[in-house]
Order: C-alpha cells, then structure tokens, then sequence
C-alpha cells in the first residue's frame, strides 16, 4: 500500500489535528484506522482511552435531563496529551494503553468533535460521520453477534443490554451528541458509504488542508 504524505508548509510545524466524530456504529475506528494506514507520518488518539462516563443507563439518563451538558464529559489526560502530541513530544496512554509517538497527522477519534471547550482550540479540522441511528444500532447490535456467536446464552443477554440501554437514554444521547459534533464539523461525511471510501475521502481532505 503506498502511503500519502500530508504536505506541510513547513517541516517544523505543528502536527494537524483531525476529530472524528459520529455515533458508536458510525465506523469512526474503521475509518480512522484506514486512514491513517494511507499517511505516511500519523498517529491515532481515542476518546475510550480517557472517557469516565461508563455505561450505566441512570447515569447516561441523568445526563440528557439535566440537558447533555458535553462539557460534563469527562476524559482526564486526554487534553494534555493532546498538547503534548502538537509538541512533537511522545505519550504513554492511561493504564497500559502502550505508548504513542507524535505524527505529521494527529486522527483524534472523538465522538462530540470540536463541541467539547477543553478540545476545540486543539483541533485544526472537525469531520462528522453521519450515520442514521437506526443503522447505527444495527452495527453495534451486529457486532454483539459477530462477537457472541459462540456463547448463545451470553449474546442475548449482551444483546438484550444494548437494546434496554438504547430505549432508557441511549437514543437520546446519540441524537444529542450527535447535533453538537455535526454543528462544530467542517466537513460531513455520509456515514452509509463504504468505510474505504470514507477513508479515502478523509485522506483526500487531510492531504488537501494540512
């Protein structure tokens, strides 16, 4: 696979940052790690190495009442490491995340993208994945399956889980994560097309604006 150099105006710049945002089942990580696969000097960062809001339905549930605040999204380190990557200097990820090296082309999977306060002065380039949230669901759901297959009993119950938390709060935290990353993007992608069109766009945008 020849891989594409992001071409900077000057050597010594700093690293370009791109979010990626869209709903779980957008094919953010796919697409991420495709594009990144086409650049010659890149790096990935991901949200679900630093997030605190877990998967508990009263909590997520509380969230949206009390009207989604995305600056009560917690991710603790992820700013600063962020800052540390646009420095040209390594990090090591939260537990035993392995470490990452800094890169012409910083890919930040993030799910709210520039919408969040302690990231939007950080990123040079929102993009949003727009995928229906029926189809989401129906990825995240195909996933489960794909994942247990081999255990019946397990996969009802994993599947039965995502389903009560789709219906209690899910639903409505996608949609409203999704309005803010779609409002502060750049650029928004149709999050039907195949996930290698939708890397090769995200390339061609990357190569054209850094």
């Amino acid at each position: 696979m020849q891989k594409i150099a992001a071409v900077r105006s000057k050597p010594a710049a700093e690293p370009f940052v791109v979010s990626v945002s869209g709903t779980s089942g957008a094919g953010k990580s796919s697409v991420i790690e495709k594009a990144a696969a086409h650049l010659s000097s890149s790096a990935t960062l991901h949200f679900d190495h630093y997030v605190t809001l877990g998967q508990d339905i009263a909590q997520i549930r509380a969230w949206v009442d009390a009207g989604t605040d995305l600056d009560e999204i917690k991710t603790p380190g992820l700013a600063d490491d962020l800052r540390r990557l646009r420095s040209r200097q390594a990090i090591a990820l939260p537990g035993a995340g392995g470490r990452i090296e800094s890169a012409d082309v910083i890919i930040l999977e993030e799910p709210f993208g520039r919408a969040r306060a302690e990231l939007s002065a950080l990123i040079d380039f929102a993009v949003f994945i727009d995928t229906p949230a029926d189809v989401a669901l129906a990825r995240r759901l195909l996933r489960e399956i794909q994942a247990g297959r081999q255990d019946p009993a397990r996969l009802v119950g994993a599947i039965e889980i995502q389903l009560n938390a789709y219906l209690a709060a899910g639903r409505d935290a996608y949609l409203a994560a999704g309005r803010a990353a779609r409002a502060s993007a750049d650029i928004v992608l149709d999050g039907m097309r195949d996930t290698d069109d939708l890397a090769a766009a995200l390339v061609g945008e990357i190569v054209r604006r850094a």
